[in-house]
């Protein structure tokens, strides 16, 4: 019973884990004082700036020039329709949830076929480690609110 509970609050947990990331790129957005940060700005932070994001991909995968031209209009766009989505009060929040989570796995597609397999596995990689460590930092939270 406890297991087929989790399996079906795990897909509930990683779409409201979307709308925070969604939530954070608007108040980073909103808030310019917190892009000249140093160290807490870029990735430290989560998603900011579709530039910021470019940035990080480019550091961490090698990107080319001619990929960070692919990814930046797919970049920008993401976060457009996340600000919009954000934004639209007309939707119930499960459905603006479902919705961010869409255009996320959309944009993966996308960024991935502009990257190399070999890429393709590091940003893999990288994803897992930021959910890990997202799982963690709301595990601490709950802890610290019992």
């Amino acid at each position: 019973m406890t297991r087929k509970f989790s399996i079906a609050v795990l897909p509930l947990a990683f779409a409201a884990g979307l709308l925070v990331v969604g939530q954070t790129t608007h108040a980073l957005q909103t808030a310019p004082a917190a892009q000249d940060h140093g160290a807490m700005s870029g990735h430290a932070m989560g998603r900011m700036t579709p530039e910021s994001r470019l940035k990080m991909l480019t550091e961490k995968l090698d990107l080319t020039e001619d990929q960070q031209a692919k990814l930046k209009p797919i970049l920008e766009d993401e976060s457009t329709q996340m600000k919009t989505l954000h934004d639209d009060t007309s939707l119930a929040p499960e459905d603006k949830r479902a919705k961010m989570k869409e255009l996320h796995e959309s944009s993966t597609e996308k960024i991935n076929a502009v990257l190399t397999p070999d890429q393709q596995s590091k940003w893999k990689q990288m994803k897992q480690e930021m959910m890990e460590k997202h799982k963690e930092m709301k595990g601490q939270g709950q802890a610290d609110h019992q």
